[in-house]
């Protein structure tokens, strides 16, 4: 192929879909924070970390049990940094999940949340558009490809492009400019590209059929257990977790799940000795009648498979080093946002054919650029759209918590 065809598929690859990969890369980068986003928004969720000594399960636990009595309990997270609260979810009679907030050490009450937060809208329709999960998947997951074939057809476009990280864009003409503009972000976000590309496609093979095999969670032993899902008492609560420190030193327990179903044990999990897994992957089961140990799992010895999926989400979000991993994430989620609407702007100049001085020329552009999208600006805007009602009609007044 010649460099004129490379760049005419680089061109369609990354105009024809480009309103729905610009709304996936958005909500993808505002996702990275969107816990953040919800502390900022709901008081609750602050603490004054200087009161923060030690991470107190059971005082939660404890308070949690005494503030909804009659609720039951699905699971507690931990602080993802000093200044927020512990988080505990439970399930109402009307099966509605709602959140509740205490202070870390304390265990006191500091008011509560809904489900559908800020968290949840730019988890769910970057993940999936809030449709049906394997349809949303498999769409948002197929952009991985044409980022992928972006990517690839990029770098034998642009020759030498090792050596434009430092060229500064040229002022003198529009469309200079903005092709200047699009190179140094791209060369930039080489690295990025690549990352969120590969995590999108294994996410849209996963959902196909490539799913790991993972270990046994075990199964209670007591007969109570056994018949209903039930959660444990404070007492068995409190040595499930000082047995945890003996049984599993290395785990620093992040999330305890409490039964779901019948037979459930309750899960402790945490981060262990393994990099770039998930906290499930390292996990002690319990049974919730007696606090007898069920299943110790860790994270290194996964197989193969389960290491490179449980590996997909702390590359695609940047969780893997806490804030600091996170907020490289953000900066560079918006230079690539920022290079997909680059692109359809480039592409806009050249089809326009706008005089220098013409009045509303931007305007032109766009315009352009989105009559010769065709298809792909009516699918585009059709996913976005089920997306938004879905949200409305699910989600109601989540702004205003």
């Amino acid at each position: 192929m010649s460099r004129a065809q490379w760049f005419k598929v680089h061109s369609w690859i990354g105009f024809k879909l480009s309103v729905l990969l610009s709304f996936t890369l958005v909500t993808g980068t505002l996702a990275v924070l969107s816990h953040e986003l919800y502390w900022l928004t709901n008081p609750a969720m602050r603490v004054d970390s200087d009161t923060v000594k030690t991470l107190e399960w059971t005082k939660i636990y404890q308070s949690a049990i005494t503030e909804q009595p009659n609720k039951h309990l699905l699971h507690i997270r931990a602080p993802i940094d000093p200044w927020f609260a512990a988080e505990v979810v439970f399930i109402s009679q009307d099966k509605i999940r709602h959140r509740m907030f205490f202070h870390p050490t304390t265990g006191e009450y500091l008011g509560d949340g809904r489900w559908y937060n800020w968290q949840r809208f730019f988890r769910m329709s970057h993940r999936h558009l809030m449709v049906p999960t394997k349809v949303g998947v498999t769409i948002v997951g197929a952009l991985g490809f044409l980022l992928a074939i972006a990517l690839i057809t990029s770098l034998v476009v642009y020759r030498k492009w090792w050596t434009g990280f430092f060229r500064m864009p040229r002022r003198g003409h529009r469309k200079l400019f903005w092709a200047d503009v699009h190179r140094l972000t791209g060369v930039w976000s080489i690295w990025f590209i690549a990352v969120i590309a590969i995590t999108g496609i294994w996410y849209f093979v996963e959902v196909w059929g490539l799913r790991a095999q993972y270990p046994d969670r075990g199964k209670a032993l007591s007969e109570q257990a056994l018949d209903a899902k039930v959660l444990p008492s404070v007492a068995v609560f409190s040595g499930m977790m000082a047995s945890a420190k003996t049984l599993y030193p290395e785990l620093a327990v992040e999330r305890v799940f409490f039964p779901q179903r019948n037979g459930n044990g309750v899960q402790l999990q945490g981060h262990g000795e393994a990099l770039l897994v998930r906290v499930r992957a390292n996990m002690l089961s319990f049974d919730p009648i007696s606090g007898q140990l069920l299943v110790k799992n860790k994270g290194e010895d996964l197989s193969i498979h389960a290491r490179i999926s449980e590996a997909a989400d702390p590359l695609h979000f940047g969780t893997f080093a806490g804030l600091p991993s996170k907020l490289v994430y953000f900066v560079f989620g918006i230079v690539l946002s920022t290079l997909a609407i680059t692109g359809t702007y480039i592409y806009g100049m050249r089809i326009a054919r706008v005089g220098k001085h013409e009045p509303k020329v931007r305007r032109k552009i766009w315009l352009a650029a989105t009559r010769t999208m065709t298809w792909g600006k009516w699918f585009s805007l059709t996913a976005i759209t089920i997306c938004l009602v879905i949200t409305v009609l699910l989600f109601g007044g989540f702004v205003n918590e």
